[in-house]
This record gives structure tokens, C-alpha cells and sequence, in this order.
């Protein structure tokens, strides 16, 4: 079970708690702050946090993780915890997270590590009434050395008007990927995009979407321009006891997600080399990049009645790709992956927590390192302010050997302590 990018995401409950606790961006909460602006309230919200607000409603591609950071740094800016003096409109937030791993896998002997799963340090300033910038720094031992993760900014001003542009390095909006558990969902293994993009959209009276561009890593023939792009559109709304949301995205080459372009980039230089050896003259002419797009689309939606909350997702590719570039059983495979999970909220002990199954499953991704299906355990309790600490068991059956994988079965047991400052 891959670890990177992991957010346990005390959901649904946590991310409502008060400022300082460790909070994950709820699935109530984007509603709540995606109708905001179209309700009147007892108390006025200044400026500054709608506009923030309505950022993160826009990062729907974005892991938890970030989320969870952004939320901190909105905490702080609401609370007057800023720096002071000239730059009294600058905060700056920090996330930590570190894991303890156990994992008995399909093949082999079983391994154990303590790793620093996630460092993460953003800072945000909104600069006027219209703008906002943000940028953090990531690390992820064993996987992700010190790097810009997002560096972005936003200009946006909903009491004007509900349009709003970013541009920067950012998570694109493609895919929801919420989770109360651990580990990544399924989903964005196959579909999380980081790029430096240029996007427009809007949010108005429950809807928003938007339209976003850039030039990917994933070079089609060469080509070195802006020929990528992707779309998105949602609906939320909350009735009483009952908050719901539903979206859907699409994007023209879902070669360009993280885990795709290095798949992609390393199948065919495998390919090359194969080549090369039976046929050196047609190695020659044989291109390291894909000579076509492979579009993706997605669908979510998410219920929360009272203490309960239900996920479900689901992300594809429109086609097959070239067997060079992604292949099962000797064709161009078509990849997915889907999430459904239940979410229960409780107290243990005067402290907020939340318990969570879900059932996740991908098709013709067994090249992607994927498993075939998952079940999982989950158990998150916020044990100090800012504080939370977690447990997750994976139940994971690979594909059989007849489509490429060893027929076996892996379990792994994951404990995370996280802090949000």
C-alpha cells in the first residue's frame, strides 16, 4: 500500500471543530462555505475570508493535505493571529505528519518503517481586496525531497462578482478525492495532476465550475505547447439535517496525472530498449513520447445525514492508450479506480472521532502498481488541539496472474500522529 500524499482526514467532524484543532476540509464544511456568500448571516464576514473561502472551494483536486494546510492558514487569519505590522495580512501554517507502517505484501517478507510521512509549510497573504497569493513547501520522506508544492495566486472578489482566475503550480480540479482514512483513495492514484495552469471559474448560488489550460509533461509528439486543458462542474446544498454535493470533471490527456507521466515516460523508454534489441534501425525513428491524447472523466458525490457520511467516486479514462504507453494483456489499457465509503462521527471520551470502511477497486491499472480491489479500517480522534492521531488497516487482493499480477492478497496496518500549527 503506497503511503505518499497521505491525509487521515478526521472528516466530516473535525473540520468543524474550533480554531486549532486538527482539521480536515469536510465535505459539510465546502458546502457551507460554497453557499456562503448567498446567505445572509448574523455575523459579517469580512473580506478577507470569503475570498479565501472561495479558493479552496476551487482545490477540489487537491489532497487533503493541502486542505487541511489551507484551513489552518484561513484558522489564523480569522482568529488575528498574524504577523504584525506591514505584513499584518500574511500567515503562515504548517503541517506534520509522521507514520508508523506495517505491511505483509503479496510477495515476499513483511516490512515495518517509522517515516516522516509529510512535512508541508505555506504561507498565504491577501495582498488587496481582489488578490491573494499562496505557496508551500513539501516534503515526504522516501518519496518527495524538499520542493514547491503550490505557488499560486488568486484574484477573486465575491461580493463584485462570482468569477474568479488563478494562475500558478497548482492541483488541478479534476477529481474530489475526499476521505476519511489514512491513505490516498484509489481515484487519485490514477488522477491527481499537479501543473502550472491558468484557470477561470465561477461560484454561484450552490453551482460552481471552471475551465483551466496548460502545457503538460506529457508531450504529445513533441509538441511543447498549451494543448491541455480540462473542465469541471459542481452543485452543493445543504436542507436541514442533510448536505449533499455531486461533480463531475473531464480532462483531454489523463497522461499528465503524476502517476500516469512517469508510467507513461518509463513504459516507453522499456519499450525503446526492447526495440533496440531486435531491431536497432526502427529504434531509432521509435519517439520516447506519446503520439496521442488519452482524455479522463470523473464523477463524485457526497451525503452527510447527522452523524453519518457517505462517499462515492469514480474516475476513467475515455479510451484505451497506446499499448507503448500503458498496456494490459497485450492492448491499450483503459484504466479506473472507484471509491465508496462510510463515515460514522462519534466522542470517545469528550473527544471528537470518526470511523470509517471503504471499499475501493481499480480496473486494467495493474501496470499502474494498483491493486485489483481494497478494503479498509479506519479510526481517527482529535487527542489534543491541533492534534490528531489515527489507525488504518488495508485488506488488498492483486490482480490474478492471467492479467498480469500475482493472484495474492497484502494487508497493512498504519498509525499516524499529525499536527497542524
Amino acid at each position: 500500500m503506497k503511503t505518499r500524499r497521505l491525509s487521515w482526514a478526521i472528516a466530516m467532524v473535525l473540520g468543524a471543530s474550533t480554531a486549532g484543532q486538527a482539521t480536515a476540509q469536510t465535505l459539510e464544511e465546502r458546502v457551507r462555505r460554497l453557499e456562503q456568500e448567498n446567505r445572509e448571516q448574523a455575523v459579517a464576514i469580512d473580506q478577507q475570508q470569503r475570498t479565501i473561502a472561495q479558493q479552496k472551494q476551487q482545490l477540489e483536486g487537491s489532497p487533503q493535505r493541502v486542505e487541511r494546510l489551507e484551513e489552518t492558514l484561513e484558522t489564523k487569519r480569522d482568529a488575528g493571529t498574524g504577523l504584525g505590522g506591514w505584513f499584518e495580512h500574511i500567515e503562515i501554517g504548517a503541517l506534520i505528519e509522521v507514520e508508523g507502517v506495517y505491511v505483509d505484501p503479496y510477495e515476499g517478507s513483511s516490512e515495518s518503517d517509522l517515516v516522516l510521512a509529510t512535512f508541508e509549510l505555506g504561507i498565504a497573504a491577501q495582498v488587496t481586496d481582489w488578490v491573494e497569493a499562496m505557496a508551500s513547501l513539501l516534503y515526504e520522506e522516501d518519496d518527495t525531497d524538499l520542493e514547491v508544492d503550490l505557488a499560486m495566486i488568486t484574484i477573486a472578489n465575491p461580493d463584485v462578482t462570482p468569477v474568479f482566475f488563478t494562475a500558478g503550480q497548482f492541483y488541478l480540479p479534476f477529481g474530489a478525492y475526499e476521505t476519511n482514512l489514512v491513505s490516498d483513495p484509489l481515484t487519485l492514484e490514477i488522477g491527481e495532476t499537479r501543473q502550472t495552469a491558468a484557470q477561470l471559474g465561477f461560484v454561484y448560488q450552490g453551482f460552481s465550475g471552471s475551465l483551466y489550460a496548460f502545457n503538460g509533461d506529457n508531450k504529445v509528439d513533441g509538441d511543447d505547447n498549451i494543448n491541455s486543458w480540462g473542465a469541471n462542474l459542481a452543485f452543493a446544498q445543504e436542507r436541514e439535517d442533510l448536505v449533499w454535493t455531486v461533480g463531475a470533471g473531464y480532462i483531454n490527456d489523463l497522461g499528465d496525472s503524476d502517476t500516469l507521466q512517469d508510467s507513461v515516460a518509463d513504459n516507453r523508454a522499456a519499450r525503446q530498449l526492447e526495440i533496440a534489441e531486435l531491431r536497432p534501425a526502427e529504434a531509432e525513428q521509435f519517439s520516447l513520447d506519446p503520439t496521442e491524447r488519452t482524455g479522463g472523466w470523473t464523477a463524485n458525490l457526497g451525503l452527510v445525514y447527522r452523524n453519518f457520511n457517505l462517499i462515492g467516486e469514480y474516475l476513467s479514462a475515455t479510451e484505451r492508450f497506446d499499448p507503448d504507453s500503458l498496456s494490459f494483456k497485450d492492448k491499450g489499457a483503459e484504466p479506473a479506480a472507484w471509491n465508496i465509503e462510510l463515515g460514522y462521527s462519534f466522542e470517545v471520551f469528550g473527544k471528537e472521532s470518526v470511523a470509517a470502511v471503504a471499499y475501493q477497486g481499480s480496473s486494467e491499472a495493474v501496470n499502474l502498481e494498483l491493486p485489483e480491489t481494497r478494503w479498509a479500517l479506519g479510526w481517527s480522534i482529535g487527542i489534543f488541539d491541533g492534534t490528531a492521531l489515527s489507525f488504518e488497516y488495508a485488506h488488498d487482493k492483486d490482480y490474478s496472474t492471467r492479467d498480469g499480477g500475482t493472484g495474492n492478497n497484502s494487508n497493512a496496518f498504519v498509525a499516524q500522529l499529525a499536527v497542524e500549527f
